[in-house]
Protein backbone atom coordinates (compact mmCIF):
# COMPACT_ATOMS: atom_id res chain seq x y z
CA UNK A 1 0.00 0.00 0.00
CA UNK A 2 2.87 2.52 1.26
CA UNK A 3 4.32 1.74 -2.74
CA UNK A 4 0.72 2.60 -4.42
CA UNK A 5 0.20 5.68 -2.09
CA UNK A 6 3.64 7.39 -2.69
CA UNK A 7 2.81 6.33 -7.10
CA UNK A 8 -0.41 8.12 -6.85
CA UNK A 9 0.34 11.02 -4.53
CA UNK A 10 3.95 11.04 -6.89
CA UNK A 11 1.02 11.29 -9.88
CA UNK A 12 -1.02 13.82 -8.66
CA UNK A 13 1.97 16.38 -7.99
CA UNK A 14 2.93 16.06 -11.46
CA UNK A 15 -0.72 16.24 -12.92
CA UNK A 16 -0.79 19.18 -10.87
CA UNK A 17 1.95 20.58 -11.60
CA UNK A 18 1.31 20.12 -15.66
CA UNK A 19 -2.08 21.81 -14.78
CA UNK A 20 -0.47 25.27 -13.07
CA UNK A 21 2.12 25.10 -15.88
CA UNK A 22 -1.05 25.32 -18.67
CA UNK A 23 -2.65 28.14 -16.60
CA UNK A 24 0.08 29.90 -16.12
CA UNK A 25 0.95 29.93 -20.08
CA UNK A 26 -2.51 30.38 -20.94
CA UNK A 27 -2.44 34.14 -18.50
CA UNK A 28 1.04 35.00 -20.30
CA UNK A 29 -0.82 34.40 -23.59
CA UNK A 30 -3.67 36.82 -22.66
CA UNK A 31 -1.54 39.03 -20.84
CA UNK A 32 0.85 39.48 -24.00
CA UNK A 33 -2.31 39.13 -26.35
CA UNK A 34 -3.84 42.31 -24.04
CA UNK A 35 -0.37 44.24 -24.44
CA UNK A 36 -0.46 43.85 -28.24
CA UNK A 37 -3.48 45.16 -28.25
CA UNK A 38 -3.25 48.25 -26.17
CA UNK A 39 0.54 48.92 -28.35
CA UNK A 40 -1.40 48.32 -31.87
CA UNK A 41 -4.13 50.82 -30.54
CA UNK A 42 -1.53 53.56 -29.79
CA UNK A 43 0.26 53.18 -32.92
CA UNK A 44 -3.17 53.74 -34.26
CA UNK A 45 -4.29 56.62 -32.31
CA UNK A 46 -0.86 57.94 -33.15
CA UNK A 47 -1.23 57.45 -36.56
CA UNK A 48 -4.67 59.31 -36.52
CA UNK A 49 -3.18 62.59 -35.26
CA UNK A 50 -0.01 62.45 -37.41
CA UNK A 51 -2.87 62.46 -40.06
CA UNK A 52 -4.43 64.88 -38.29
CA UNK A 53 -1.51 67.06 -37.77
CA UNK A 54 -0.62 67.21 -41.95
CA UNK A 55 -4.77 67.72 -42.82
CA UNK A 56 -4.51 70.59 -40.45
CA UNK A 57 -0.83 71.81 -41.73
CA UNK A 58 -2.26 71.69 -45.39
CA UNK A 59 -5.40 73.41 -44.64
CA UNK A 60 -3.38 75.94 -43.11
CA UNK A 61 -1.23 76.67 -45.98
CA UNK A 62 -4.03 76.52 -48.01
CA UNK A 63 -5.93 79.19 -46.03
CA UNK A 64 -2.72 81.60 -46.31
CA UNK A 65 -2.75 81.23 -49.99
CA UNK A 66 -6.28 82.09 -50.17
CA UNK A 67 -6.03 84.80 -47.63
CA UNK A 68 -3.18 86.30 -49.69
CA UNK A 69 -5.20 86.12 -53.17
CA UNK A 70 -7.92 87.58 -51.32
CA UNK A 71 -5.66 90.90 -50.13
CA UNK A 72 -4.22 91.05 -53.92
CA UNK A 73 -7.98 91.00 -54.99
CA UNK A 74 -8.69 93.71 -52.47
CA UNK A 75 -5.58 95.60 -53.47
CA UNK A 76 -6.41 95.20 -57.10
CA UNK A 77 -10.00 96.55 -56.40
CA UNK A 78 -8.59 99.25 -54.75
CA UNK A 79 -6.64 100.30 -57.53
CA UNK A 80 -9.62 100.25 -59.90
CA UNK A 81 -11.60 102.23 -57.03
CA UNK A 82 -9.64 105.84 -57.69
CA UNK A 83 -12.40 107.53 -56.66
CA UNK A 84 -12.44 106.82 -52.60
CA UNK A 85 -15.72 106.16 -52.73
CA UNK A 86 -18.75 103.46 -52.00
CA UNK A 87 -18.19 100.36 -54.95
CA UNK A 88 -21.93 102.10 -55.97
CA UNK A 89 -20.21 104.97 -56.94
CA UNK A 90 -17.89 103.94 -58.78
CA UNK A 91 -19.58 103.59 -62.45
CA UNK A 92 -21.05 107.05 -61.81
CA UNK A 93 -17.88 108.49 -60.59
CA UNK A 94 -15.83 107.08 -63.81
CA UNK A 95 -19.02 108.48 -66.37
CA UNK A 96 -18.41 111.81 -64.68
CA UNK A 97 -14.69 112.06 -65.07
CA UNK A 98 -14.88 109.90 -68.37
CA UNK A 99 -12.26 108.03 -67.18
CA UNK A 100 -13.56 104.99 -69.06
CA UNK A 101 -11.46 103.35 -71.71
CA UNK A 102 -11.79 100.62 -74.12
CA UNK A 103 -10.00 97.48 -73.22
CA UNK A 104 -9.79 94.46 -70.44
CA UNK A 105 -7.85 94.46 -67.56
CA UNK A 106 -6.17 91.15 -68.39
CA UNK A 107 -4.15 88.99 -65.51
CA UNK A 108 -1.59 86.35 -66.71
CA UNK A 109 -1.38 83.01 -64.22
CA UNK A 110 0.13 79.75 -64.77
CA UNK A 111 -2.63 77.00 -65.62
CA UNK A 112 -4.42 75.71 -62.57
CA UNK A 113 -4.68 72.23 -62.04
CA UNK A 114 -8.69 72.43 -62.25
CA UNK A 115 -10.95 75.51 -63.12
CA UNK A 116 -12.11 75.64 -59.35
CA UNK A 117 -8.20 75.95 -58.23
CA UNK A 118 -8.33 79.53 -60.53
CA UNK A 119 -9.77 81.95 -58.46
CA UNK A 120 -6.70 81.14 -55.79
CA UNK A 121 -3.52 81.63 -57.98
CA UNK A 122 -1.09 84.23 -57.87
CA UNK A 123 -1.20 86.41 -61.11
CA UNK A 124 2.75 86.71 -62.83
CA UNK A 125 1.52 90.00 -64.28
CA UNK A 126 -1.18 92.57 -65.67
CA UNK A 127 -1.82 94.75 -69.21
CA UNK A 128 -4.69 96.43 -70.64
CA UNK A 129 -5.77 94.24 -73.85
CA UNK A 130 -7.81 95.92 -76.35
CA UNK A 131 -8.23 93.34 -78.94
CA UNK A 132 -11.18 92.03 -80.50
CA UNK A 133 -9.04 88.85 -81.28
CA UNK A 134 -6.15 87.66 -79.08
CA UNK A 135 -3.76 84.93 -78.43
CA UNK A 136 -2.83 83.03 -74.77
CA UNK A 137 0.38 84.34 -75.59
CA UNK A 138 -0.01 88.27 -76.24
CA UNK A 139 1.21 88.89 -72.73
CA UNK A 140 4.60 88.81 -73.61
CA UNK A 141 4.37 91.63 -75.32
CA UNK A 142 4.32 93.46 -72.11
CA UNK A 143 7.33 91.86 -70.40
CA UNK A 144 5.61 89.71 -68.35
CA UNK A 145 7.57 86.16 -67.37
CA UNK A 146 6.47 83.64 -70.61
CA UNK A 147 5.10 80.21 -69.76
CA UNK A 148 4.37 77.86 -72.93
CA UNK A 149 1.16 77.62 -71.36
CA UNK A 150 -1.25 80.10 -69.59
CA UNK A 151 -4.81 81.47 -68.36
CA UNK A 152 -5.89 84.56 -69.04
CA UNK A 153 -8.18 86.03 -66.10
CA UNK A 154 -9.46 89.02 -67.68
CA UNK A 155 -12.06 92.14 -65.81
CA UNK A 156 -14.06 94.81 -67.64
CA UNK A 157 -17.17 96.83 -67.96
CA UNK A 158 -19.69 95.85 -70.67
CA UNK A 159 -22.10 98.50 -72.09
CA UNK A 160 -25.70 97.68 -72.17
CA UNK A 161 -27.35 100.36 -74.37
CA UNK A 162 -30.70 98.72 -74.92
CA UNK A 163 -32.92 96.57 -72.13
CA UNK A 164 -33.05 93.05 -73.06
CA UNK A 165 -31.51 89.63 -73.77
CA UNK A 166 -27.44 90.49 -74.81
CA UNK A 167 -25.45 87.06 -76.24
CA UNK A 168 -22.12 86.98 -75.70
CA UNK A 169 -19.90 83.90 -78.12
CA UNK A 170 -16.69 82.87 -77.38
CA UNK A 171 -15.13 81.21 -80.70
CA UNK A 172 -11.58 79.53 -80.04
CA UNK A 173 -8.81 78.92 -82.91
CA UNK A 174 -6.36 76.59 -83.34
CA UNK A 175 -3.07 78.10 -85.67
CA UNK A 176 -1.64 74.60 -86.06
CA UNK A 177 0.98 75.43 -88.35
CA UNK A 178 3.65 74.67 -85.85
CA UNK A 179 2.16 71.49 -84.80
CA UNK A 180 3.46 68.52 -86.36
CA UNK A 181 0.45 66.81 -87.72
CA UNK A 182 0.58 64.22 -90.38
CA UNK A 183 -2.40 63.57 -92.38
CA UNK A 184 -3.40 60.31 -90.31
CA UNK A 185 -3.37 61.78 -86.51
CA UNK A 186 -4.49 65.53 -85.14
CA UNK A 187 -3.66 67.75 -82.38
CA UNK A 188 -6.22 66.87 -79.78
CA UNK A 189 -6.68 69.14 -76.61
CA UNK A 190 -9.37 70.57 -73.89
CA UNK A 191 -10.10 74.39 -73.55
CA UNK A 192 -11.88 75.86 -71.21
CA UNK A 193 -14.05 78.77 -71.14
CA UNK A 194 -15.86 80.65 -68.74
CA UNK A 195 -17.94 84.46 -68.37
CA UNK A 196 -19.56 85.78 -65.63
CA UNK A 197 -21.70 88.91 -66.11
CA UNK A 198 -23.44 91.54 -63.53
CA UNK A 199 -23.01 88.20 -60.82
CA UNK A 200 -24.42 85.78 -63.60
CA UNK A 201 -22.78 83.25 -65.30
CA UNK A 202 -23.06 82.82 -68.91
CA UNK A 203 -20.75 80.74 -70.44
CA UNK A 204 -18.76 77.83 -68.49
CA UNK A 205 -17.90 74.83 -70.45
CA UNK A 206 -14.61 72.89 -71.22
CA UNK A 207 -14.31 71.92 -75.28
CA UNK A 208 -12.45 69.04 -76.76
CA UNK A 209 -10.47 70.22 -80.26
CA UNK A 210 -8.96 67.99 -82.47
CA UNK A 211 -7.67 69.30 -85.59
CA UNK A 212 -8.00 67.26 -87.81
CA UNK A 213 -11.63 67.85 -87.69
CA UNK A 214 -11.91 71.20 -86.61
CA UNK A 215 -9.77 73.88 -85.76
CA UNK A 216 -12.66 76.41 -84.50
CA UNK A 217 -15.02 75.49 -81.85
CA UNK A 218 -18.13 78.61 -80.72
CA UNK A 219 -19.68 79.26 -77.36
CA UNK A 220 -22.37 81.04 -76.93
CA UNK A 221 -24.41 82.84 -73.87
CA UNK A 222 -27.42 85.24 -72.94
CA UNK A 223 -27.58 87.47 -70.34
CA UNK A 224 -30.63 90.05 -69.33
CA UNK A 225 -29.76 93.54 -68.58
CA UNK A 226 -30.54 96.28 -67.58
CA UNK A 227 -29.69 99.92 -69.83
CA UNK A 228 -26.38 100.96 -67.91
CA UNK A 229 -22.95 99.41 -67.43
CA UNK A 230 -22.24 95.88 -65.85
CA UNK A 231 -19.39 94.56 -64.44
CA UNK A 232 -18.02 91.24 -66.66
CA UNK A 233 -15.33 88.62 -66.31
CA UNK A 234 -13.89 85.89 -68.25
CA UNK A 235 -11.33 82.99 -67.84
CA UNK A 236 -9.69 81.66 -70.50
CA UNK A 237 -7.04 78.69 -70.79
CA UNK A 238 -6.59 74.61 -72.56
CA UNK A 239 -5.38 72.42 -70.16
CA UNK A 240 -1.85 71.19 -69.59
CA UNK A 241 -1.88 67.90 -71.57
CA UNK A 242 -3.43 69.47 -74.52
CA UNK A 243 -0.94 69.71 -77.95
CA UNK A 244 -1.34 73.42 -78.07
CA UNK A 245 0.88 76.47 -76.98
CA UNK A 246 -0.67 79.93 -75.50
CA UNK A 247 0.69 81.04 -78.95
CA UNK A 248 -1.50 78.37 -80.99
CA UNK A 249 -4.73 79.52 -79.51
CA UNK A 250 -6.74 82.34 -79.99
CA UNK A 251 -9.83 84.02 -78.26
CA UNK A 252 -12.47 86.05 -80.00
CA UNK A 253 -15.05 87.55 -77.70
CA UNK A 254 -18.06 89.04 -79.82
CA UNK A 255 -21.62 90.69 -78.36
CA UNK A 256 -25.14 90.89 -79.90
CA UNK A 257 -27.34 93.58 -78.07
CA UNK A 258 -31.29 93.35 -78.43
CA UNK A 259 -31.25 95.44 -80.80
CA UNK A 260 -28.80 93.96 -83.12
CA UNK A 261 -29.34 91.19 -85.50
CA UNK A 262 -26.00 88.96 -85.07
CA UNK A 263 -22.66 88.92 -82.98
CA UNK A 264 -20.13 91.96 -83.46
CA UNK A 265 -16.62 92.26 -82.96
CA UNK A 266 -15.91 95.85 -81.45
CA UNK A 267 -13.27 97.59 -79.46
CA UNK A 268 -15.67 99.38 -77.87
CA UNK A 269 -17.50 97.14 -76.66
CA UNK A 270 -15.75 96.54 -72.91
CA UNK A 271 -14.15 99.38 -70.89
CA UNK A 272 -11.73 99.60 -68.04
CA UNK A 273 -11.55 102.35 -65.08
CA UNK A 274 -8.06 104.19 -65.77
CA UNK A 275 -7.56 107.60 -63.79
CA UNK A 276 -3.87 108.02 -63.21
CA UNK A 277 -4.38 111.45 -61.55
CA UNK A 278 -5.95 109.21 -58.59
CA UNK A 279 -2.74 107.42 -58.93
CA UNK A 280 0.10 110.22 -58.94
CA UNK A 281 -2.27 112.12 -56.56
CA UNK A 282 -0.70 109.29 -53.68
CA UNK A 283 2.95 109.60 -54.49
Amino acid sequence: MSYSYHRERSYSSRSGSRSSSRRRFKESLIIITIVLAIIIALMFVCLKLWQGKNELQNSLVEKSVIVKTYEQELSILRTLNPYHVGSSEVLQEAVNNIDLFPGWITRVYPLPENHEKAMYMMDLGSFVMNETRFSLSSHQRYGIPKPNKSMYRMNGLMPSHVKGRHQIGIEFYINDRKLVVAKDKSGIGSCYARVDVNQKRVIDKHLRIFTRYNTEQMLTGEVELNKGLFPISAVFYCDKRSDFNGADVEVAISFRQPNQSSLSVERNSIFHIYNPQGVTAKL
